[in-house]
């Protein structure tokens, strides 16, 4: 008769076991504040005041969530950039944060973190801990601590996370080189370093990123040529290697990933002023190409005349290079050319008449050899 019981008992029993492994993990607590201790928050916006010792870290602290069946943190999310700026301006708080300090090593205590986020404090310096890596953070997803004045170098052992999609390390002060253990990132998509002080050059592997649809690596100091393996990421679409010190030749292969039509909507390599050669015809003929940024440079040649009606430019920007020849006359076939710039090069001949060159000012062809026509006036 008493086994009728022993259901609802059994039941009751798993609901406070799964109660209590809910509750925040007591080395995951205790790494948080180690975390907090390492942080001031300068503007005093009260990110931390519901971090202490008598609160359940799963459900009160500010930017933590826990998995609910192991109590253990899987997400540290701590933004100095507000996306409500206006409504807490409205309420006297400021809109956006100043935190200094740095980031403790005892981050990697939470084994179980997914998402580390830790953005747009603008003070927060120091090295990013050495310790970030698969051996301790093994489902690491998301990393993302830009907006900061973090030092030093690129740890290696970033290279160790398999399963890391998203690496921002934007906007800091870190220098060396990019480490090449990065190139093992196989499940990377999004990569920004840019706006950094990194140099040496980009790794040979590059190509082997295969699932990078970003890659962000503008305004540090990288020199030496764009690896011809870039033309092997097949779902790239975002590519900015401006104003680094770049030179060589620009990969056949960009864009096109070795077929007509690439996924590659943006190019930026201007301000690097040594890359040199001749553009590629391929990658003006990619379909889906908006914005391409080559100015600054060395580039050479004619521009190859290979624009189709299915070319829509928002900006073409080739201007302060070494190009000769005319002013491609199939640009006139193209079904939008929004910002075209020639200016400064070594253009020579008519400029071809219709749209676009019919809304261009004489600002777009300034500065070449012997353009004439158009806003430049009637040739003689």
């Amino acid at each position: 008769m008493a086994t009728p019981l022993l259901l609802p008992l059994a039941t009751l029993l798993t609901l406070v076991v799964s109660a209590a492994a809910a509750a925040c993990s007591e080395s995951d607590r205790d790494a948080l504040l180690s975390i907090r201790a390492a942080l001031s928050d300068s503007n005093n916006l009260g990110v931390f005041s519901t971090w202490n010792h008598t609160t359940n870290c799963c459900s009160t602290y500010y930017g933590v969530s826990c998995d609910p069946a192991t109590g253990r943190v899987t997400s540290l999310i701590l933004r100095g950039e507000a996306p409500l700026d206006a409504v807490m301006a409205l309420s006297g708080i400021p809109a956006s944060g100043l935190m200094s300090g740095y980031i403790s090593d005892r981050v990697c205590i939470l084994t179980g973190l997914s998402t580390l986020v830790i953005a747009d404090w603008k003070q927060i310096s120091g090295p990013i801990p050495a310790c970030l890596g698969a051996q301790s953070l093994p489902e690491l997803r998301v990393l993302e601590l830009p907006g900061n004045r973090l030092s030093g170098e690129i740890p290696p052992a970033l290279g160790t996370l398999s399963r890391l999609a998203v690496l921002n390390l934007a906007d800091n002060l870190l220098s060396g080189n990019i480490p090449s253990e990065i190139t093992n990132l196989g499940s990377l998509k999004h990569l920004d370093l840019a706006n950094n002080e990194l140099t040496g050059s980009i790794p040979a592997e590059f190509g082997s990123l295969k699932m990078l649809s970003r890659a962000l690596l503008s305004r540090n100091r990288l020199s030496g040529t764009i690896p011809s393996s870039v033309g092997l990421l097949t779902r790239l679409a975002d590519l900015d290697l401006a104003e680094n010190r770049l030179s060589g030749p620009i990969p056949d292969t960009l864009g096109t990933s070795g077929k007509k039509n690439g996924v590659l909507t943006s190019l930026y390599l201007g301000g690097n002023g040594g890359i040199s050669g001749r553009i590629p015809a391929g990658l003006l003929r990619t379909k889906g190409l908006g914005i391409v940024n080559l100015s600054r440079n060395a580039v050479e040649g004619p521009i190859p005349d290979v624009f189709t009606k299915d070319s829509y430019f928002i900006l073409l920007d080739l201007s302060r290079n070494r190009l000769t020849g005319g002013v491609p006359r199939s640009l006139s076939s193209a079904a939008y050319v929004g910002h075209l710039d020639l200016s400064r090069n070594r253009l020579c001949g008519e400029i071809p008449r219709g749209p676009p060159f019919d809304r261009l000012d004489a600002e777009s062809f300034a500065g070449n050899s012997c353009l004439c026509g158009g806003p430049l006036g009637k040739c003689t």
